[in-house]
């Protein structure tokens, strides 16, 4: 997947989560308003359900008859029973923190209209109900939560109770008001303090997301990566392998062609001389493939290590002894620099004398007459260091990055499938061991690696 693309796919992700969690924001206050809303309401009718219990239907509607004008008020003012229904209203608006009114409605029957009769505003005596605070005349004689409604004064919520008479006549209405300003400055503080909650919530889940398609991404991203490095590494496999086995197979081919051609009129040495040189031509070619067969066995994770204590100086010893003929062949010396006490290692035996094997082979490739080749083995910051030191012919600064890279030969003619140290290189992964490499053109080359103890 292109970078381009994977950043648009995040884009698009961020901006789809940011929308989501204004939607899901902006649904939650109107939600929990209406929540709050159903809530007050419900408080409200339990006062004027409260109320309109304690006042007498008897003695409200005495009132009324008796003092039928508006302009009796201060009459009215001084009644006792008005009094008490009116102490009786304002003591619960106090008790309950009722921020607006209380009043009590009545139809007049003359003009067929609702009036206010009782109200904790005491200027107010059968004062006609406004338009606008004025509810649908079915209320007036079912009662209950009102809702929000607009007054003179602004948004309200209201709640009715029915105000009876001894013998269960509905004779008027309680209504009790809050003002919405004074509701939402309850309210807001609950309000904010969920809708922060629920925002965090959808943020912290947004951030989720995000990471959760990004990671997938970030995979997708690798396995293409991968896909194509496999790819890439199929196509100089098949190169690199077609090119070394051209060689050998185009060498036998033609030897083994001479002897089918010529063989009545070849001597018995040149006759041994072309089934020699056919043979070390199938014996690179064994060579060639087992270390393929291994080499992708390395790398795609198939070797098992089997870790087992055992003392390295005792393995390097013996390797030296594999190498001292063909060391001596060469006349390049080769010797072992080892304490006689170790710890012992904790490693796979077989891979690292594999290792080992390699390391020395190499060495001895590029080591010429009167050379030396040097194993040490030592203790240093609790692992044991090993080094496959030769003061052959050395390698180019510009070719050790490259050395462990499969088939790379850099410009050495040495002969060799370029496997030896990939393999290296991948058995020590699977330990989890350093190593690195050090060379001077013409001085020599140091391989140096740690095993765990």
């Amino acid at each position: 997947m292109k970078k381009k693309s994977t950043k648009n796919i995040l884009t698009y992700t961020m901006i789809a989560i940011a929308l989501i969690a204004t939607y899901v924001t902006i649904n939650s206050y109107y939600t929990q308003l209406a929540i709050y809303q159903e809530k007050e309401l419900f408080k409200l009718d339990c006062i004027a359900n409260a109320v309109a219990y304690k006042i007498s239907g008897e003695e409200h509607s005495g009132l009324v008859d008796k003092y039928p004008s508006q302009a009796l008020l201060d009459q009215v003012k001084k009644d006792s029973i008005f009094m008490k229904i009116y102490q009786q209203m304002f003591m619960a608006k106090e008790m309950t923190k009722v921020p607006s009114s209380m009043f009590t409605v009545v139809k007049d029957s003359a003009s067929n209209k609702f009036v206010k009769v009782i109200s904790t505003n005491d200027n107010e005596w059968l004062s006609e109900l406004s338009g606008k605070s004025r509810q649908p005349d079915s209320v007036y004689t079912k009662g209950g939560m009102i809702g929000l409604y607009e007054a003179e004064d602004g948004l309200h919520l209201g709640a009715l109770s029915p105000v009876m008479s001894g013998e269960g006549e509905v004779v008027g209405m309680l209504q009790v008001e809050e003002s919405f300003d004074s509701f939402m400055s309850k309210a807001q503080g609950q309000i904010y303090t969920n809708l922060m909650i629920t925002l965090v919530f959808v943020i912290v889940i947004g951030i989720l997301m995000f990471l959760s398609v990004k990671n997938i991404l970030k995979r997708q991203e690798k396995l293409a990566e991968e896909k194509l490095e496999l790819e890439n590494f199929r196509r100089e496999l098949l190169a690199n392998i077609s090119h070394d086995l051209r060689t050998p197979l185009a060498g036998i081919h033609g030897y083994i062609e001479t002897l089918l051609i010529k063989k009545d009129s070849l001597d018995e040495a040149t006759r041994e001389k072309y089934l020699s040189t056919t043979l070390q031509g199938t014996d690179k070619l064994k060579t060639l493939v087992d270390e393929l067969f291994e080499l992708s066995k390395l790398e795609s994770k198939e070797t098992t290590i089997h870790i087992e204590p055992f003392y390295i100086q005792d393995l390097v010893h013996d390797i030296a002894n594999q190498f001292k003929l063909s060391g001596s062949e060469k006349g390049v010396g080769i010797c072992v620099e080892s304490p006689e006490q170790l710890p012992l290692v904790k490693a796979d035996l077989a891979l690292i004398d594999r290792v080992l094997h390699n390391l020395l082979s190499n060495a001895l490739k590029y080591c010429s007459k009167g050379d030396k080749v040097t194993i040490g083995v030592r203790e240093v910051a609790g692992k044991i260091q090993i080094s496959v030191t030769d003061t052959g012919s050395g390698i180019a600064a510009e070719d050790i990055p490259h050395l462990f890279d499969r088939f790379y030969k850099g410009r050495s003619s040495q002969p060799g499938t370029g496997l030896g140290l990939a393999i290296v290189k991948n058995i020590l992964v699977l330990h989890d061991s350093q190593y690195q490499v050090q060379s001077v053109l013409g001085e020599g080359t140091q391989f140096t690696f740690s095993l765990n103890i």
